[in-house]
């Protein structure tokens, strides 16, 4: 072999070398996090049409993120149902061709069976930072869905039963009725003695007026945007469960941001868990006494009645994530149930 012919296979060995390197031969590689300064745009994909009310919170979300990043990171409207329906986002999600979910962990149990559980904490989902439960749900997501947890979006609000015409005194008036719910609540309604029957949102008041149903669950406010109050007679206290909206970042994205900017995200979302108690405890005070107006009447249970009442709803609803989540369901249990 003649030496220039040496030099040639030496010179192209290195070349191979450098292109399988440069490729990505050695194994993949994480991105590294952009420069301080760099602007960089994401864009947020929410379970909810853009002008809905479980949005509200999302907008001063944006702008605390513009902020805390020193404007480097802006999320802009991605889009909503009419963009990735609702029942696929879960999918998109775990795919990560979504940079931000706004979105609820309710949607998530197709992935992660487990996350049945959030809307069962006793603690108000700010202090699932310090139970230990905020971390285990992150670990779950990082795991499960290549997304990490950065906080709840609807602290505060949770589920209440109304009726039309029968005032609930005790458990056992709940038998013979027959309930408009959903799978969040059936089994609490069952339990209570009584029958389930799930319909779409839009045929709810035409079931109420006919007495096709006597009662149903939703979120402590919101009827009014259904005009279900015109048709409500009794909403039950105490309220139970809680909407277990939540924000995820994809872990592509994640692995590209700098501390500025995944700090700007972190605190955020903090702030928005605050700041939505308050939110919720205004609201839900302003929407009851607008319906009382109307003639709905609120009655809270006694004491007895209402602890019974409860544990049916948590019994119930933990004996479903237990039993399809058998390893995940007791250790997110005694974390976010408090002692």
């Amino acid at each position: 072999m003649t030496k220039m012919k040496k030099i040639l296979i030496v010179f192209f060995s290195v070349l191979l070398v450098l292109s399988l390197a440069g490729c990505g031969g050695g194994g993949a590689q994480t991105p590294p996090a952009n420069e301080e300064g760099k602007v960089v745009k994401l864009k947020v994909y929410s379970a909810w049409a853009e002008n809905n009310a479980m949005n509200v919170h999302l907008q001063p979300f944006i702008e605390k993120v513009k902020e805390k990043s020193n404007g480097t990171l802006e999320i802009v409207w991605g889009g909503g149902p009419e963009a990735i329906p609702t029942q696929q986002l879960a999918e998109a999600i775990k795919n990560q061709m979504v940079d931000i979910a706004w979105t609820a962990h309710t949607y998530n149990i197709s992935h992660i069976p487990v996350l049945e559980g959030v809307k069962l904490s006793t603690y108000d989902f700010d202090e699932l930072r310090t139970s230990g439960g905020f971390d285990f749900l992150d670990k779950l997501y990082q795991e499960k869905m290549n997304n990490h947890l950065l906080g709840h979006t609807m602290g505060g609000l949770e589920y209440n039963l109304y009726t039309t015409q029968k005032e609930v005194k005790s458990i056992a008036d709940f038998k013979g009725m027959t309930i408009r719910g959903t799978p969040a609540y059936q089994a609490f309604v069952e339990g209570l003695g009584a029958a389930v029957v799930n319909t779409a949102p839009g045929e709810v008041y035409q079931a109420l007026e006919r007495n096709v149903v006597q009662g149903y669950g939703w979120p402590s406010v919101g009827i009014i945007d259904f005009g279900w109050h015109e048709v409500t007679g009794y909403c039950i206290e105490p309220s139970f469960y809680k909407v277990d909206g939540a924000i995820l970042v994809s872990d592509k994205v994640w692995q590209t941001l700098n501390d500025t900017q995944k700090a700007a995200l972190t605190d955020a979302a903090k702030e928005i868990e605050i700041e939505t108690k308050e939110y919720y405890a205004k609201k839900i005070a302003e929407e009851r006494q607008i319906i009382e107006q109307t003639g709905v009447k609120t009655i809270t249970l006694p004491d007895d009645v209402a602890a019974e009442y409860l544990k049916i709803a948590y019994d119930s609803a933990w004996n479903n994530v237990i039993k399809n989540a058998p390893e995940d369901g007791p250790k997110l249990r005694e974390l976010i149930t408090k002692k």
